[in-house]
């Protein structure tokens, strides 16, 4: 069900972001001050780029964005978008998947985004991703995916770094080159 990065190539798929710079990225900014205002509330908000070193991927663009909040329910909602781009430039994916999970601890940052069904080509795959806020120093990503299996993938909030079965390799940590992220619990 996960994929590494290679594996991710190698069956043409997506591996993460897009993010282009307009009205959602704008919502994006605008929602932690007002979501988390409440007790209560988890936020993570922003967009990020980011460069994969894996073997098969090494070079590749990446681009997340994410607008989230999470009530003291538990109850998680928000958006993800998501490009990823060969190094020459070539469009590997593109899109948006719905945040399904979100939890916040400290400066940390765990949620889940699963691409609705009949969204592009990617089906039932899932990101799983872990920031970093660093502050004044670069946010950190860790992503894992699971993808175009004939289930839904897992909806609730794995951590990339230690929640992926030990068949696949261990996520690498990357630094955000450009952008970053505001992760908020109150």
């Amino acid at each position: 069900m996960f994929r590494s990065g290679s594996q991710v190539t190698a069956l043409g798929a997506v591996a993460a972001v897009v993010v282009a710079a307009g009205p959602s990225a704008a919502r994006a900014q605008q929602r932690p001050e007002t979501a988390s205002a409440a007790a209560g509330w988890s936020v993570v908000a922003g967009m990020g780029h980011f460069v994969y070193d894996e073997p098969n991927v090494v070079g590749h663009r990446i681009w997340f964005g994410v607008s989230a909040v999470s009530p003291a329910d538990g109850t998680a909602r928000g958006q993800f978008l998501y490009r990823h781009e060969q190094s020459d430039g070539t469009l590997v994916a593109q899109g948006r998947a719905d945040v399904t999970c979100l939890k916040v601890t400290g400066n940390v940052a765990l949620f889940t985004a699963i691409v609705p069904a009949g969204e592009g080509s990617a089906q039932n795959h899932g990101f799983y991703v872990k920031i970093i806020d660093g502050g004044p120093r670069p946010d950190v990503i860790v992503d894992a995916q699971a993808q175009n299996g004939t289930e839904r993938p897992p909806t609730h909030c794995i951590d990339p770094e230690t929640e992926v079965p030990a068949e696949y390799p261990q996520r690498p940590r990357y630094p955000v080159l450009a952008g970053g992220y505001v992760v908020q619990a109150r």
